[in-house]
């Protein structure tokens, strides 16, 4: 499976899911919501894409990157706040970035996800995270717009612009329909201190750290699906010959123990084994290997809080999951809801062992809640949303100083290095990508298959012989 460079996205794996709202449908449901505010109770409420498509410019089709001062002019218009005329225009820049660097329209981030995976060259790109990366390139011209709406002096106590900007960076809101943030105060962002300056700064580093980690997570998991598939057969046979001959060498230890002389007897201590083992075994999973700066402490007094904000965002993927409790009713959704279900009940049944862990799993279902929000606005199914970025960030994240970003930084790094030696992602991914390299590692594990038969009769003709001459008083103690 020949690939193309990231540069050429087309020829890279795609990980769809809808991650991403676009502006042409915030559009649409402003000009929407204006056409059915001047309609009378008695005429009732039309479905958003049914008014759209009778509008002149027809805004709930896909079109190209809107013009600043044109979707400006459509916030105001449509009474947005400032908040969310500043995230609109955000969003522009993020699809005018992946238009412009990748040729991917607004359409195709909905229809094809913001994750793709090149397996020939062992690289993956993740959109929103390119665009974090590149987003000083956009913020004078946010920053000019934000001016004209405000005055170009800076009046005492004004907001911050640059640490907004990191807000809902950090937050991801630009992802997120713009009508969802109507309530949002901007007024915390407003007369900041150096130190809260900084603190937002931090806020912002540790967020894309996650980020990437997530990405990474991703794709390690997918990787791995693949494998699975294309070597479905020959990992089947081999992993039930490694169990066999794991049974085997148990049993022919026990074969060897003088008390046992009979098969029978045998067979009742192999199966008195395998119960204390049961029972002795973990309950939990085996996790992968991580490394750990200690507990959450290092962080300040924001556990109790960040845990109380992963909880209502569990509660409020699984509000919007309700169909996956009736499966009759779910059977006509345009998404997977007991997929989204299982998926948020993981991870928040995780048991995180630091503080990167709770991280990571308070970015996962903030990612799993604006997808499955995403799907069914852009469905116009009935979406329940959480205000997440309403909670304090100090109050989340407690005194998160440099030195706490190093360390979060430091042990994404660690755990990400050990998942991929852990999962092989490197091998794998080139099994995937390379024909003959996969023909190659198919003949190999055929090969591992056969020493396995060999090495499995062998011990099966060792236990039968030890009881044989047990049985017939041959064998000397």
């Amino acid at each position: 499976m020949s690939q193309k460079h990231l540069s050429d996205p087309a020829g890279s794996t795609i990980l769809n899911s809808i991650s991403y709202y676009p502006v042409y449908l915030d559009v649409a449901e402003l000009r929407a919501c204006a056409e059915i505010d001047t309609k009378s109770e008695s005429e009732g409420t039309p479905p958003l894409m049914d008014e759209c498509n009778k509008l002149e410019e027809d805004p709930g089709q896909p079109r190209g990157i809107y013009d600043a001062e044109e979707l400006l002019e459509i916030a105001i218009r449509h009474d947005c706040s400032e908040f969310q005329t500043l995230v609109l225009l955000m969003k522009n820049a993020f699809e005018g970035h992946c238009f412009l660097a990748f040729g991917i329209t607004s359409k195709t981030l909905i229809d094809e996800g913001m994750l793709r995976i090149d397996h020939a060259h062992d690289c993956h790109l993740e959109l929103g995270l390119h665009f974090t990366g590149h987003c000083e390139e956009y913020a004078d011209g946010l920053h000019q717009i934000w001016q004209q709406m405000h005055g170009f002096s800076p009046e005492p106590g004004s907001i911050c612009f640059d640490s907004l900007l990191l807000f809902i960076l950090s937050t991801r809101l630009y992802k997120l329909p713009v009508s969802s943030l109507g309530s949002f105060d901007i007024n915390k962002l407003r007369n900041l201190s150096e130190k809260k300056k900084r603190f937002y700064r931090n806020c912002f580093e540790i967020s894309t750290v996650i980020h990437r980690a997530m990405a990474e997570y991703s794709v390690t998991d997918h990787i791995n699906k693949l494998y699975e598939e294309r070597f479905r057969d020959s990992l089947v046979r081999l992993f039930s010959r490694e169990n066999l001959l794991m049974q085997l060498k148990t049993k022919l230890l026990y074969a060897s123990d003088p008390l046992i002389r009979t098969a029978e007897e045998l067979e009742k201590r192999y199966f008195s084994y395998l119960i204390e083992k049961e029972i002795l075994k973990d309950s939990g999973k085996i996790q992968v290997p991580h490394a750990s700066w200690d507990d959450e402490s290092d962080a300040g007094e924001h556990g109790s809080s960040l845990k109380g904000v992963i909880k209502q965002l569990f509660r409020a993927i699984s509000k919007n999951c309700k169909e996956a409790f009736t499966a009759m009713a779910e059977a006509d959704l345009p998404f997977d809801a007991t997929r989204f279900f299982l998926e948020s009940n993981a991870v928040y049944n995780l048991t995180p062992v630091d503080f990167t862990d709770r991280l990571i799993q308070y970015h996962r279902l903030i990612d799993l809640f604006i997808q499955v929000y995403n799907i069914r606005k852009i469905h116009q199914l009935p979406a329940i949303y959480l205000d997440y970025p309403a909670v304090e960030p100090d109050e989340l994240w407690g005194n998160l100083n440099e030195e706490c970003v190093r360390k979060v930084q430091q042990s994404v790094a660690e755990k990400i290095s050990l998942q991929k030696e852990f999962n092989h992602t490197s091998f794998k991914s080139k099994h995937i990508a390379d024909n003959e390299l996969a023909e190659i590692h198919e003949a190999y594990l055929k090969r591992q298959i056969d020493f396995l038969d060999q090495r499995i009769a062998e011990i099966h003709a060792d236990i039968n012989t030890i009881i044989v001459e047990k049985s017939s008083g041959s064998l000397v103690h």
